[in-house]
């Protein structure tokens, strides 16, 4: 889970801004996975006449869906602006040595997506929507590991636990052209958003269905305090020639995974998001740096509950909320091999701080490799391996009772490494292993070895 800031609204401008080539070319069916720099390209070409061309009929064993085209209704629906997608994924991990305790858990969630483009739909030019439901099902969320950071980031969405069903996206996007033809357009989406699956970064990110399973490895606990894992809001991103160059975010603190947050939406304050994000070229492979920044103005303290994550506590001496509460971020990416968009793998490194008097976490630094087609023959394959370093919060060490947790807390450290072996389009199969000095100091070093299948129906 990204929760990142820049990442969550950097993936909320990748989704609308892939929606300019679809307008100017009037009906042309896309390819989902264009980024907004393809999908500039394409508005650059003219390519009307394409448009008028019937769609070419796809192999049954090129589908990227095991269910098919269902006699053709999947192509022609989405040929009308209606796209779908489905997907389970299974899990089983376990903790073989270290920790608190021996533990293994068996767990999966299932996952749908409407995505909608009401200019086709229903003659909105300019205008879509999405709908995604989350179904968290099976076992707990393993525990036993002494960790701050899950080490199973898709199963704790909605709920950690037992089955759990939320929609985590209900949201409608505007699109207000600048200059299509060079990519120039600001979007605003409004509703209420799953900040998991908005935070696909290339190298990372993944929401623990497609890459590291961590939270670590998606995004910093620092911004959780801020930022909750799905919540109702708006965001605004205005796009420079294909790329999110500056985008900001609105959005309620409150976490709603489990509540639709309408009756009390922004009763507790709000949380204020800016991010600006700069492209490079080094060695004319792709990059990006990019600085984010989180404020809310409700009340905390480091003891304070975050839905899915436990935290050390209660605390031996009162301590007093406080407004205010802020965390800053730098995410940096830059690929080593780069065959097309979001086709490469390089390095990346995420550094976030948030302040000592409202956050458990105050300093996170985390950095690896990754992406896709380590090998020639594997180009469709994921890999990844990456080092996390997770601190605590002075105010929240210095005021926590000891006992029950065997000493003062410790900064957590982590190594995880997976591939996602793509077996055909609609299956995948994932190895993984973490190995983690835990936060707790009762905890031995533990290793983390976990399994994950994704079925896409």
């Amino acid at each position: 889970m990204k929760i990142n800031v820049k990442t969550f609204v950097l993936a909320t401008a990748f989704f609308t801004s892939s929606w300019p080539a679809c307008f100017e070319v009037r009906g042309q069916n896309p390819d989902p996975s264009a980024s907004p720099a393809s999908a500039a390209d394409k508005a650059k070409s003219g390519a009307d006449a394409a448009a008028k061309a019937e769609p070419k009929k796809v192999p049954e064993e090129e589908l990227q869906e095991v269910s098919g085209d269902w006699g053709g209704a999947r192509s022609r629906w989405k040929e009308k602006g209606i796209e779908m997608e489905f997907r389970l994924v299974l899990f089983g991990q376990g903790t073989a040595t270290g920790g608190i305790r021996r533990d293994a858990e068996f767990n999966g969630v299932f996952k749908s997506k409407f995505k909608f483009d009401l200019g086709k739909a229903a003659g909105w030019k300019f205008w879509s929507a999405e709908i995604g439901t989350e179904t968290r099902f099976g076992g707990p969320s393993l525990g036993g590991v002494g960790t701050i950071n899950p080490v199973n980031t898709a199963v704790i969405i909605p709920g950690p636990t037992g089955t759990n069903f939320a929609i985590g996206a209900l949201n409608v996007t505007r699109l207000i052209p600048i200059d299509l033809k060079k990519g120039n357009l600001v979007a605003v989406s409004v509703g209420r958003f799953n900040l998991v699956d908005l935070a696909d970064e290339d190298f990372f990110g993944g929401g623990g269905t497609t890459r590291f399973f961590n939270i670590a490895q998606i995004g910093p606990l620092t911004v959780l305090r801020q930022i909750p894992l799905i919540t109702n809001g708006a965001t605004f991103a205005y796009v420079h020639h294909g790329e999110p160059r500056f985008t900001f975010a609105f959005i309620d603190p409150n976490d709603h995974s489990l509540t639709t947050g309408l009756p009390d939406m922004f009763a507790d304050g709000v949380t204020l998001s800016p991010t600006y994000l700069h492209p490079t070229k080094y060695w004319g492979k792709s990059g990006e740096h990019s600085v984010g920044f989180a404020i809310t103005t409700k009340e905390y303290t480091p003891f304070d509950n975050i839905r899915q994550i436990i935290i050390p506590g209660p605390p031996i001496n009162p301590i007093g909320p406080e407004g205010g509460s802020w965390s800053v971020n730098y995410t940096f990416r830059q690929a080593i091999v780069e065959r097309a968009p979001r086709d490469s793998w390089g390095f990346f490194a995420q550094i976030s701080f948030a302040d000592q008097a409202t956050s458990p976490i105050t300093n996170f630094i985390s950095t690896g490799i990754g992406g896709n087609g380590l090998f020639k023959s594997r180009n469709q394959d994921e890999f990844g391996i990456a080092y996390a370093y997770t601190g605590l919060s002075d105010v929240l060490k210095d005021n926590i009772e000891l006992l029950p947790i065997g000493g003062r807390p410790r900064a957590e450290h982590q190594v995880e490494l997976f591939y996602n072996y793509h077996m055909k389009p609609w299956l995948r199969l994932t190895g993984d292993i973490q190995f983690i000095r835990p936060t707790r100091v009762a905890a031995d070093f533990a290793v983390v070895p976990g399994v994950r299948m994704e079925i896409i129906f």
